[in-house]
């Protein structure tokens, strides 16, 4: 049996492929999946990010539900590892009522804060036209003022 730690330390992304794929495996039987949203602690920083997202994106809405305004912080960089994975899988979302209220939440505080790169990785949520047509018209205003094909 083993622990988070070396689940984790499994994770990362210096490792061959092999202990990448073993450590994925051994994460999905991981009931808490808290300790998967861009851990920071022993050791286990960006390194393990990439792994993480591919498991997180791989849970159903009804598991992600608890953890959306955490997963949409993912995306306020591109550049982070594992922030491309989980913006496919934001977008693939279907569960619209807490999605909806977390994303108008989330917008709020990236307008807030004038974090105009995390408002542009948001609105690229706007392909789920089902996620378009239930957050507010507040958000949905915010959002279609950065440039972006899906909605051309």
């Amino acid at each position: 049996m083993y622990n988070i730690d070396e689940i984790m330390a499994m994770l990362d992304w210096n490792n061959k492929a092999e202990v990448q794929n073993k450590g994925l495996k051994l994460a999905q039987g991981v009931k808490s999946i808290n300790v998967f949203l861009q851990p920071l602690h022993l050791g286990c920083n960006k390194n393990v990010w990439e792994n993480c997202a591919k498991l997180l994106s791989e849970k159903p809405d009804s598991t992600l539900n608890p953890y959306l305004m955490r997963l949409l912080e993912w995306i306020e960089d591109l550049n982070w590892p594992g922030a491309l994975i989980i913006l496919d899988r934001l977008k693939r979302y279907t569960d619209m009522t807490l999605f909806s209220f977390s994303l108008n939440e989330t917008v709020k505080m990236a307008e807030a804060t004038n974090n105009q790169m995390w408002l542009n990785n948001l609105s690229k949520l706007l392909s789920n036209e089902k996620l378009a047509s239930a957050i507010s018209q507040n958000t949905l205003r915010i959002l279609k003022e950065y440039p972006n094909d899906q909605w051309a």
